[in-house]
């Protein structure tokens, strides 16, 4: 069942979030909603996990750039809290892995993979990007306080805020969500009232249309035998017809 907690939109716009019981089923949300929004031709092509980079509790960034666009840290952003936040207390994100992390909760979503980025607490992220489709993962949202919040925003003023609150979200709770716009989004904005707890973000993409697979070359030996074979067989026919035979 394709469950979608929340889709806003503004304009030309949408975001949509989407909660999910483990990372095989939010993968499968993943494929229900391209099947609902795009059809059975497109699929799902993550170009980003993070795993070519470091992993660090130490030592961030306040910006990076990767294969789905560029991360920095938003203008008046404020650091995680000095008592109460367990990252590095610096304006900064992280990227993370299971043995580096100082946080409960948070973790990689990729199959195989490790790393994931860490908002280590900041209260305010941007993604730059060229995309008009943004797919992606989210863990631990809204798990520390009531009424902390954290919201997705585009340019155009599209925004949600549909994760779900503290006490009903859980430690280590896990989201699919979708961002589409009739052309570039540009800039997304990731915002957190909380300067004592954060999330992790992993595995963005996109939705593409791919082409039919090239056949092999021996495919295409076998096809082209075949073919000549049909027309040698017909050209004989043709020739036995005009004898009388």
């Amino acid at each position: 069942m394709l469950l979608i907690l929340s889709a806003a939109s503004a304009g030309a716009t949408t975001i949509t979030i989407m909660p999910a019981t483990s990372i095989s089923n939010a993968y499968a949300d993943e494929s229900a909603w391209v099947l609902s929004t795009f059809g059975s031709n497109f699929v799902p092509d993550t170009l980003e996990n993070f795993n070519e980079f470091t992993a660090s509790d130490t030592s961030g960034y306040t910006s990076l750039s990767t294969n789905v666009g560029t991360f920095s840290v938003m203008p008046g952003s404020q650091p995680g809290n000095p008592t109460w936040s367990s990252g590095t207390k610096q304006n900064q994100f992280t990227i993370l892995d299971s043995a580096d992390t100082p946080f409960k909760g948070r973790f990689n979503t990729t199959p195989g993979g490790g790393n994931w980025l860490d908002t280590n607490d900041i209260t305010g992220i941007q993604l730059s990007t060229s995309l008009d489709t943004l797919i992606f993962m989210v863990t631990d949202v809204n798990d520390i306080r009531p009424g902390d919040t954290v919201s997705i925003k585009t340019a155009d003023g599209t925004e949600s805020s549909a994760f779900a609150p503290e006490p009903p979200a859980q430690n280590g709770n896990l989201y699919f969500v979708a961002i589409t716009s009739s052309g570039p989004i540009g800039d997304v904005w990731f915002l957190n009232t909380s300067t004592a707890d954060g999330y992790g973000l992993d595995d963005f993409g996109t939705v593409v249309d791919p082409p039919a697979p090239t056949p092999e070359p021996g495919t295409l030996g076998i096809a082209g035998i075949g073919l000549a074979a049909i027309i040698w067989g017909r050209k004989r026919q043709i020739s036995r017809s005009a004898a009388g035979v």
